[in-house]
Parts: C-alpha cells; structure tokens; sequence
C-alpha cells in the first residue's frame, strides 16, 4: 500500500515528527503556556492555508469522487479545526485579528511549499503533501490517548487538544484518508513513488519544523 510504502521509506523523519520534544512535553503536561498559545497561534495561520491547499487539491481533481473528497476535507478544517482553535485561543489571542505580520517563517515555508507542490503536480502529488499533517496528528493524538488513558486526562492542561485528535470523529476522518491515499496504489510506478517519497520527505521535515519553532518561539530562521 502507498502511505505503508511512504512510512517505510521515511522511517526516521516520520519517528523524529511523531515523537519530538513538543509532542513529549505536550504529553507530559509540562509544555509552557506561552510555548503552546505560539503553536496555537501559527497553526490557526497554518490551517487557513491548509484549507486553501484543499481547493487547490480539488482543482486538480479529475474525478467528481476526487472532487467530493477535497471539499469534504476543506470543510472539516473550516468548519471543525480552526474552530477548535479559536476557541482556546480565547485564552488571551484574538484569531480573526492575526494578520501576515504574526506569521512565522516555518509557517510559510511550509504552507508555499504545499501550494507549490499543488500548482505544479497532479492530483495525487498535493493529496502526499497534505498527508502528513492529516495523518500524523492523528496518530499523535491516539498514541498520546493509549499512553495516559480516560483518568489521567481529568486534569490534563491539553485535555481539549488531545481528545481533539485522539477522537473517534478525527480518526474517522484520518482513516478516510489513508483509504482514499492507498486507493492510487497501484497507479504509482517507481518513478512516481520516488517523486511522492521526496515530497512527503520534505513536508515531514516540515512538520518537525513546526514543533520545534513552537518550542523556540521563533518568527524568523
């Protein structure tokens, strides 16, 4: 199957994205407040973007079922992600005021980037793009859930992030996609596996990225 093919060929990248200091922490409840209302924050940002990568994912569609899906998914971020977000950024962040200026660097590699990969390749080039991110954070959030479990979470700091994505809604959602990824299988030769491979390589690499600015508080590189 082509997301186990991905996995496997991106082993390391993938564990480092799974399993950083940011994700740990978050875990063990002793990320600092100011640390994670920073991710909150770019990430609210990095939605609006990744719900924009879905239209650009549906204008590469070539079928309706293509074109089902990538509005489906556009609007579950819109609609059920960035709410989530806005909600909690209400802990001292006005979202709807966040402007270009609050915007990190690592926000706008990655999110151009995945643009880019969308306006220049096909259907199932920006469909890898975005895979890591819907995928990842669902594995994420199901590990965090079976390591502490129902109880400890009573009085988790990031109890409401954590459900989020360790909830049967979202793993639905995450194994929709995974299905739907596979479904091109046996439509990818070697050397649209190598292309697919650097991509996901390289939006990983950004993920990471993503955790560790959050845990410098950095805008800029």
């Amino acid at each position: 199957m082509l997301w186990q093919r991905l996995l496997k060929e991106n082993a390391k990248v993938w564990d480092g994205y799974l399993h950083h200091e940011f994700v740990k922490e978050l875990e063990k409840g002793s990320l600092k407040e100011e640390n994670f209302l920073f991710y909150l924050k770019q990430d609210y940002i990095y939605l609006l973007h990744y719900a924009k990568c879905y239209a650009q994912l549906a204008l590469n569609a070539n079928t309706a079922k293509e074109l089902r899906f990538a509005m489906k998914f556009q609007n579950y971020i819109v609609e059920g992600e960035l709410e989530l977000h806005k909600s909690i950024l209400k802990l001292g962040i006005e979202a709807d005021k966040l402007s270009v200026k609050d915007e990190s660097l690592v926000n706008i590699a990655y999110t151009r980037y995945m643009l880019s990969v969308g306006q220049n390749g096909d259907f199932l080039d920006m469909l890898t793009a975005l895979s890591a991110c819907a995928i990842g954070y669902g594995v994420i959030g199901a590990e965090i859930y079976q390591r502490l479990g129902e109880k400890s979470l009573e009085n988790h700091p990031y109890k409401e992030w954590i459900l989020t994505y360790a909830g049967a809604e979202f793993q639905s959602e995450i194994k929709e996609f995974e299905d739907f990824l596979n479904s091109y299988s046996d439509q990818v030769n070697e050397s649209k596996f190598k292309k697919l491979s650097e991509i996901f390589h390289s939006v990983v690499r950004l993920e990471t990225a993503f955790w560790q600015h959050a845990l410098n508080l950095r805008l800029d590189l």
